[in-house]
């Protein structure tokens, strides 16, 4: 919180006058013009409508010819495994591809397999198929596969209701303020905001999901969504009478 007012000392004046250029917009300090400027902070929060998958695979061969083939197949299979759990095919985004021969120390690692192909995608899905999506591909050979990204389809109404409870604590930070000084607080004359997003920790589920049919196939992992978090920060100056 900043306070700029005219009855300020010759000292505190300079400085609050330094802390305008640099931090703030630049307003001229006189008895015809006094303010309050007051920053706060404040966020909003909801269950995300989004998962964004992120799937791969590295696939191995003695030969380009074979580390080829064996990389297309599980390619197509990885694929068709998606669309066969319900993904959808305009939802499912292409991320890189890779082909090279391997270095002396991955062919000593690899058992004299020379060349690896890697395939990347991400997979957009809703957050309650998100378990199954991700255990279809890794059935299907997408053995570097499991982060996942939790986001809105929009965010504007979330960043609004962020700005909104910001502006609000502010406006009542600069209330307490003038009440204090005993002024009264006037409109405002300037306002900023910034705004970020971000994902609230990890929440564990209370039970693991439910076994499939075959005793041999083991189950989809636990996953809930975390929820997106909107925080917004707002700087206001206000007038005071």
């Amino acid at each position: 919180m900043h306070l700029k007012f005219a009855a300020l000392t010759p000292f505190l004046l300079a400085a609050v006058l330094s802390a305008q250029t640099v931090n703030g917009p630049s307003l001229q300090i006189g008895k015809d013009n006094r303010t309050i400027s007051v920053s706060a902070s404040d966020h909003a929060e909801a269950e995300p409508d989004i998962a964004e998958i992120h799937i791969g695979f590295t696939a191995y061969g003695a030969a380009l010819p074979a580390a080829y083939k064996s990389a297309s197949n599980t390619s197509n299979g990885i694929v068709k495994a998606l669309l066969d759990a319900g993904a959808q095919k305009s939802e499912i985004q292409s991320q890189s591809q890779r082909v090279w021969r391997l270095s002396d120390y991955e062919i000593k690692t690899q058992k004299g397999m020379k060349f690896g192909v890697q395939q990347s995608w991400t997979v957009s899905v809703a957050p309650k198929d998100a378990a199954l999506i991700l255990d279809a591909a890794i059935q299907a050979g997408a053995n570097q596969s499991g982060d996942i990204d939790w986001r809105m389809k929009n965010s504007v109404t979330l960043d609004d209701e962020a700005i909104s409870r910001a502006t609000a604590r502010a406006r009542s930070m600069a209330a307490e303020l003038a009440k204090g000084l005993n002024v009264t607080l006037g409109k405002p004359i300037y306002a900023t905001n910034t705004v970020s997003a971000s994902v609230i920790g990890p929440r564990f589920m209370a039970n693991a999901m439910a076994k499939t049919s075959d005793s041999n196939q083991p189950a989809p992992l636990a996953i809930e969504a975390q929820r997106v978090e909107s925080t917004a920060t707002v700087q206001i100056i206000y007038a005071i009478e």
